[in-house]
């Protein structure tokens, strides 16, 4: 790929999804964005592929951090799940992009 593939970052945006007994609706969504820079990989070498999901994970991670609740029976599950699909809507940006790229090539 070219240089021009380089300069992508990936924005990842972190809901987490909560499922509280008693509670029928939630007053606001929390949402928190963070920006990974991905610009010195080269995205068609397997070795960035892996060091790019590694940094999605990270800023993954300290995104769903923010909404842990560790008084709560559910934090951790609540906690993964952020993590998960916080990290998959990232990675399917990052596809989509990346086709979109080669698309216009």
């Amino acid at each position: 790929m070219s240089r021009k593939v380089l300069l992508l970052s990936a924005l990842l945006v972190a809901t987490p999804s909560f499922a509280c007994a008693g509670e029928l609706v939630r007053s606001q969504a929390e949402t928190t964005v963070g920006t990974v820079a991905l610009a010195d990989l080269d995205l068609s070498n397997s070795t960035d592929l892996v060091e790019a999901r590694r940094r999605l994970t990270r800023m993954s991670e300290h995104l769903c951090h923010q909404f842990r609740d560790e008084r709560k029976v559910d934090d951790w599950e609540n906690y993964v799940s952020c993590v998960h699909s916080t990290l998959a809507s990232a990675l399917e940006r990052l596809r989509v992009s990346m086709l979109a790229y080669a698309v216009k090539r």
